[in-house]
């Protein structure tokens, strides 16, 4: 959940103009401060509109294990090409592409299953 509140800074405190709403007393709550003349961020949408990659989803799912280390490109539950490298999978998003796909899915199958773990000490 996001809050955007008004408050002033005095004396060495931030001082809320109004309560918060939702609120239980004695919340912990993180604050991050920007200047107040800084236009808010732009929200822009997709020209394509939200899609719906569960026919994509549901192949990968059964296809996988065929696929595995390969990049697959997919028009809903059809398979449009398969590549072992990225730059190889360029000419299956361009041919896509040419056949009216407007937003083809391309995916790296991971060899395993396992999670990526990343993090720093």
């Amino acid at each position: 959940m996001s809050i955007t509140i008004e408050a002033v800074y005095e004396a060495g405190m931030l001082k809320l103009l109004a309560p918060l709403p939702g609120l239980a007393e004695r919340s912990r709550v993180r604050v991050t401060i920007e200047p107040a003349d800084k236009p808010a961020p732009k929200v822009r949408r997709s020209s394509c509109g939200v899609m719906d990659h569960s026919k994509e989803g549901e192949w990968l799912r059964r296809h996988r294990d065929e696929y595995r280390g390969q990049w697959v490109v997919l028009d809903g539950d059809r398979l449009v090409g398969h590549a072992a490298t990225a730059a190889e999978v360029t000419a299956f998003v361009e041919q896509a592409r040419a056949e009216g796909v407007r937003s083809p899915l391309v995916q790296l199958i991971p060899l395993d299953d396992e999670p990526i773990w990343m993090g720093w000490l």
